[in-house]
Order: structure tokens, then sequence, then C-alpha cells
């Protein structure tokens, strides 16, 4: 099981689920577009409303004038007498008695004394029926002379209003404000009544601004419903596609366990070809990967047993002979204790081949020195350390080493390391009378070092194998024995040896069996200034 300590803590519950934070992601943002558009929507659908109430209410303000504009109608008579009305009632106020105005005709009054003109109150009544909103009519100085809404008197002086101020000039003009009786907000229009040149007041026409967009509410409305139900489907289908993306995150997941647990049979199975199937492969690769180190591991540690447990027994059945033998043999014990020395000499080896390849393997070194060399002096050491190992194997060792040698960013003593090894596994496995050729040349942007042998070379099948550790073509290349100590264990280290080295200095190996026999094996560097170019 996971260690539950070691996953961070989530503050919210949706931070613990990928799945749902896609499914938060899709309806939050697809939320927020549908905010927007819904505020730009209800903006655009309450200004159309509200001109088109605005400019209806307009054209009911214009049809009630051109009613009371008809010199015929006796409208301006009425007009006339609320003027005279005003002008006694401010005598009245002033206490100015003017004998003219006793010759004038009473002014018809409601029972309250107030003004009544009977004909405009019934114009103003019958266009408020008709159009369904309240109809003031006001003289020039913005007095109420009739209204459907209250009585006049309670009406105060409208001149000052924006649309009375725009009808006296002969311009449009509309506007929202509360109401001074209710406060509810209204919209207001108002249109000029005139006969000819003289203007005799204003029809000034109000709504309910709830009334006037009532329409726009019930369109909002909808279109909101309409937003909601598009939200719950969008969620719905992003928390599906949450579910099959992270589906094969799931299959990983388990597919990790299992194989955290030992079960490297585990497969996740790739089903698209997007980044999910690019890291379903990237994961089954992993997991052969593992396999194979595993694998590897356990031939290393079954190889190596193999190769301690042989002298190992050896040390032991000697050790034994030698002291059950005493002084009684003294010749049988002596040769007992020199193979007692060699099996403890291969051991040594075998151990310490180990060791280096573990150190090769695990250094922190990232990349070849900065400072260059030239090989072709430590080729010809290598060549000159196994002359010796050569002439008493009766083997014939060519040296094809120019005089000096572009320049390589390379560990030489690693490098001249390597080719010892090749040159005493070529040395090992030529029958006597053979040749071993050590070569260095440039080709291309790279120097070649080449080892040659005359032996019987590697089957076709064994090649791909010769480099891993342990791995020996005992058939064909068998193991001598009575070598000189020093070099190589015997034990098939040595190429993986060579290998490591080789690639740690940023070349790489390749090993090629002649179709005439022998083995050639050759390393390649890259020379400085040309790395860019490879």
């Amino acid at each position: 099981m996971p260690n539950d300590s070691a996953h961070p803590r989530s503050r919210w519950p949706w931070q613990r689920s990928f799945q749902l934070r896609i499914t938060a992601a899709f309806g939050g943002a697809f939320l927020l577009v549908l905010t927007l558009l819904t505020l730009w929507i209800g903006r655009t659908v309450f200004q159309t409303y509200l001109d088109a109430a605005e400019h209806e209410l307009e054209v009911e303000a214009f049809l009630a004038a051109n009613a009371l504009e008809d010199p015929l109608s006796g409208y301006a008579a009425e007009f006339e007498q609320f003027r005279q009305w005003e002008d006694d009632r401010k005598h009245e106020s002033s206490g100015d008695d003017d004998d003219s105005d006793d010759d004038s005709a009473p002014a018809p009054a409601t029972a309250t004394g107030a003004l009544l003109l009977p004909r405009l109150q019934n114009v103003a009544e019958v266009y408020a029926r008709d159009s369904g909103a309240n109809v003031t009519i006001l003289d020039l100085a913005g007095a109420a002379v009739a209204s459907s809404q209250r009585p006049p008197q309670e009406i105060p002086n409208q001149l000052a209003r924006p649309e009375v101020q725009s009808a006296l000039a002969g311009e449009e003009r509309e506007d929202v404000r509360a109401d001074d009786a209710t406060g509810a907000m209204m919209l207001f229009a108002a249109a000029p009544i005139q006969q000819g040149s003289q203007v005799l007041g204003v029809v000034q026409m109000s709504q309910p601004l709830d009334e006037a967009l009532a329409g726009a509410r019930n369109l909002l409305f909808s279109v909101a419903m309409t937003a909601l139900a598009a939200l719950a489907l969008l969620v719905a289908l992003a928390a599906w596609l949450a579910r099959q993306l992270v589906r094969p995150v799931r299959n990983m997941e388990a597919a990790a366990l299992a194989a955290a647990a030992g079960d490297l049979n585990q497969r996740v199975p790739v089903q698209t070809a997007d980044e999910l199937g690019a890291l379903a492969t990237a994961f089954n690769h992993m997991i052969d990967e593992v396999r194979a180190m595993l694998e590897r591991q356990r031939a290393f540690v079954a190889n190596a047993s193999h190769e301690l447990r042989t002298p190992l027994t050896n040390i032991k059945l000697r050790a034994e002979a030698v002291r059950s033998l005493g002084a009684d043999e003294p010749s049988l014990a002596a040769r007992y204790m020199t193979e007692l020395e060699s099996e403890t000499d291969r051991m040594t080896r075998i151990a310490n081949d180990l060791l280096q390849l573990s150190q090769i393997e695990n250094e922190a070194r990232t990349a070849p020195p900065v400072q260059a060399v030239d090989l072709a002096a430590p080729l010809r050491e290598a060549a000159a350390i196994m002359q010796m190992r050569a002439e008493q194997a009766g083997l014939t060792l060519r040296v094809e080493v120019p005089a000096a040698l572009p320049q390589v960013a390379v560990h030489a003593e690693e490098i001249a390391e390597a080719v010892i090894n090749l040159l005493d596994n070529a040395t090992k496995y030529t029958p006597a009378g053979g040749e071993v050729t050590l070569a260095a040349a440039v080709t291309g942007s790279d120097i070649e070092i080449r080892v040659a042998d005359s032996g019987p070379g590697i089957p076709a099948e064994d090649l791909p194998r010769i480099f891993d550790r342990f791995y020996r073509v005992d058939k064909v290349r068998s193991r001598q024995r009575g070598q000189l100590p020093g070099v190589g264990s015997g034990a098939g280290l040595g190429l993986s040896i060579t290998k490591a080295l080789v690639e740690q200095n940023g070349g790489n190996i390749e090993a090629l069996s002649q179709p005439a026999g022998g083995m050639v094996f050759t390393i390649k560097l890259p020379i400085i200034g040309e790395t860019s170019n490879r």
C-alpha cells in the first residue's frame, strides 16, 4: 500500500480529485463566460426596451398634443381661462384688487375651490385610458392644468423638468426619475401644444419604469433559465470528459501499485494517440525496463555467485587436502598451495572488477573533461604493456597508430585501460601463431580505435550480449587458464568495464565478427570542434 503520509495535504476537497478539478475548471470557465454574456445581453435588452418605451411614450405625447392644437377645438380658451385664473390668484395673494378683473367670467371650480377645466381634463383622462400612461397638461409656466393621475393643484410645477424644457425648446428628450408623490421610478416624455406659432402648453406623459421593462425582465428570465440549462449540460459533459481523461491515469495508478507489489506483468492499454497515450506507452516501456533491469540483476547475482563459488570450493578442497596431507606429501602440498594462491588471485580479480564497474556506473561525472588530449602516445603505451603478453602466447601484436592524432576531450588513462582490456581479450582468445592488431585513424568527425584478432570470432546470435556482465561465449572462446595475474578476470566482466569506460568519455564501442574469422572491436570518440556536427 502507498504511504499516505507522503501525499501532499489538500486544503480543499476538490484539490484531492483531478477529475473534480477538470470539471470545476470547465464549469467555472463556462459560468464566467455565461455570466458576462448574460450581463451584456441583459444590458442590451433593457436598453432596447427602454428606448422602445421612451419612443412609444413620446409618440403618445405628440398624439395628445396634436389633438389639442386644433384652432376650432376651443382648447385655447381654456388655457387662456387658466392663465387669467392664475393671474387673479396671484393678485389676490398680493392684496391687489384691480377693477378690471370684475369684467372677466368667473372660473369654474370644484368643491374644494380648485380650478376645473372640463375639456382639457377630459382629454387627459381619455389619452391616459388609451395609452395606459399618466397624462398631465401643463401651461407655459409649468403649472398643471389637467391631470389623469391626481388633482392638478397637488402636482408641483414641472417647468424645470428636462423633458418639459426640451419640449418648449422644440426638442425631444425623455427622463427617468422618481415620482414626486409615490417615489416610484417613472419614465417621462413631453410634447409642446402649438397653434400656429403660439405655444399654448405642454403635454407631459409618464409611465412606471417597471411596466416599461416588464417585457425585458420576462425575456431575461427566459435567457437565464436557458443559460442554467446549458451550464448544467456542460457540467455533465465536463464530468464525463474528465472521467474519460482520468481513467487512463487511474489505470496507470493501479498498474504502478501492482508493479510496486512485485507484479511486473501489468500493462496499461494504449487507447489514444495523444499525450495520455504517450504517457501510457512510456509507462509500459518503464515497466519493461524495470523488469529487464531486475532480470539483469538476478542474472548478475547468479553469475557472481557462480563465479565466486567455484574458486571458494576449490580453495576449501585444497585447504582440506593440505591439512590432511600435512608433512607426508610435501610436493603435493606445495602444488595445492600454488593452486590456493591462484584461486585467491582469481577471486581478487573478480572482486576488483566488480568494484571498478560499480564505481564507473555510480560516478557522478556527466561529461568528459574540457582539457583535450592526443591519444597517440597513450595507445602506444597500452600496446607496449601487452607486448610481452602477446609474445608469451605466441602471437604477433601489430601497432598501427600515427605519431599524432586530433585532440579529443577524454580521460586518457580510462581510454588506455579500455584498450588494454580489448587487447587482453584478443590475446586470450587468439590461438598461438595468430595476430592481434591495434590501429587508430580519423574517420569523418571521429577518431576510430580498432582492436582486431585472428581468433575464432563470435557467433552472430551472441554479439548483442557480449557487453553484458558475466557473459562469455565459452563454447567458442573458452577461458584460458594459467594467465598472468593483473589483467582481466576471466569472468566476463572485462567487456562490460570497457563499454562503461568508453561511454563515460562520450564515445561508443561496437563489435563485429569478421567473415574470415576473428573479431574487430571499434571505439569511436568525437574530435573536438566536430561534436556539434555529429
